[in-house]
């Protein structure tokens, strides 16, 4: 496993503990809000605990685009660039 899936195994871990899913529930494109019925506050903890994570901090101007795993996890990829 290489650093980008494990980042994305990570991220996907972070969701679906505070979406209480399971890493395997969770499709990496599915719509967070539409698909899980996550809200702001789920966002809000989802962001507190990637940055904790990964000793980052996300960009809060592009947060509202962040609706999927896979759009979390290119946000982190763009920061660590």
């Amino acid at each position: 496993m290489n650093d980008t899936d494990n980042a994305l195994s990570r991220v996907r871990a972070i969701v679906a503990e505070i979406l209480a899913l399971g890493p395997d529930e969770i499709d990496d494109t599915a719509d967070l809000f539409d698909h899980y019925q996550a809200d702001s506050l789920n966002l809000i903890e989802i962001v507190a605990q990637m940055e904790k994570q990964f000793r980052t901090a996300l960009p809060l101007d592009e947060l509202p685009q962040a609706r999927t795993i896979a759009a979390l996890h290119g946000l982190l990829t763009r920061q660590a660039a």
